[in-house]
């Protein structure tokens, strides 16, 4: 057995192992007990510290689910250039157990997705599309520090997510063109998110809520957009373009638990534009590019190094970036 200064702290996994007695090396030391290591269920392995220990044998922790997956499809075409569709179908992840003992395993997520969407050419040279659509997320597994900043993952209750999907492309026939996409969703929990609850419907206290029933989903923008226009033109033999574009989303949580998003803060709304200009020959070409030509400091996430950390870090979108492109065919 190791030195008990050395097996009982925290900042190693011989701490969790199993003694003979069914306590953890950690609680056996604070009891003050002498005892020994139980035998490693895996051989060649120093200890055990993911199991259960039932009737004096260690079973080594484990999950099994099953599930049913479909995915069903419907077209329908009223006229030449309009196409409708309907989707309906389903997805999950699997289960699993987290990395400290004393915290149970989590259970699969189920998504159910039904989807109306459109294809249409209303107009030469303009093409059209877009979708409605309404998933129901099932005990929405998420993750975040726990107890000694170790990632813990539980299941949720169930989400809502509503949004509707448009991308536009229109082709003038004179070297112009232009396509924009946009998405608006709202995704919200349709019930409480107890802190350390393992119940997948939990009815916890006012106390240990974490969320309350229709916070929104963390990440996710209410609204993203982006629009790209194009001129293309022959110049000194080649096929030369102007192009320019933009996107833009707006703000979102941070953190799906309201304390903890409250002090990491929220994701900033942020905006951007790229530039290029560039020719094409037979087999080599050429373009001078700008990305995010405003120096925008976007920010992709926000997050904390520890469990009681407060100090926020934060990840920020690709800075202003210049260069200069050569490809070739062969």
């Amino acid at each position: 057995n190791p030195p008990p200064n050395v097996a009982g702290s925290s900042r190693t996994g011989v701490a969790g192992c199993f003694t003979t007695e069914g306590l953890t090396l950690r609680d056996a030391q604070l009891q003050g007990r002498t005892t020994t290591l139980a035998p490693a269920v895996i051989p060649g392995t120093f200890c055990t510290n993911l199991a259960d220990f039932n009737n004096g044998q260690l079973v080594p922790k484990r999950t099994k689910d099953n599930g049913f997956l479909y995915r069903a499809n419907l077209t329908f075409k009223p006229v030449e250039d309009v196409l409708i569709y309907g989707t309906v179908s389903r997805g999950f992840r699997p289960g699993g157990i987290n990395r400290r003992a004393t915290v149970p395993a989590y259970k699969p997520d189920f998504i159910n997705n039904f989807e109306l969407g459109w294809k249409t050419s209303p107009v030469q040279g303009l093409r059209l599309n877009g979708a409605v659509y309404f998933q129901k997320w099932k005990s929405f597994q998420y993750s975040f520090l726990g107890e000694n900043s170790f990632t813990q993952i539980q299941n949720g209750p169930d989400a809502d997510i509503k949004g509707v999907e448009i991308d536009m492309n229109y082709n003038a026939g004179n070297g112009f063109s232009l396509s924009a996409a946009a998405a608006y969703t709202d995704a919200k929990t349709n019930g409480i998110l107890c802190a350390g609850a393992t119940d997948t419907t939990p009815d916890c206290s006012a106390s240990s809520v974490s969320a309350p029933k229709d916070t929104r989903l963390p990440i996710t923008s209410k609204f993203k957009g982006s629009m790209t226009g194009r001129y293309e033109f022959d110049a000194i033999g080649g096929k030369a373009h102007m192009q320019a574009g933009v996107s833009h989303q707006s703000s979102a949580s941070s953190d799906i638990r309201v304390a903890n998003a409250a002090i990491i803060g929220r994701l900033k709304a942020f905006t951007t534009a790229d530039l290029a200009v560039g020719i094409e020959f037979d087999r080599i070409n050429f373009e001078l590019f700008a990305d995010n030509v405003f120096d925008e400091r976007g920010q992709l996430s926000r997050f904390v190094n520890c469990g009681q950390c407060t100090r926020t870090n934060i990840v920020p979108s690709q800075p202003q970036t210049i260069g200069f492109r050569i490809g070739g065919k062969f």
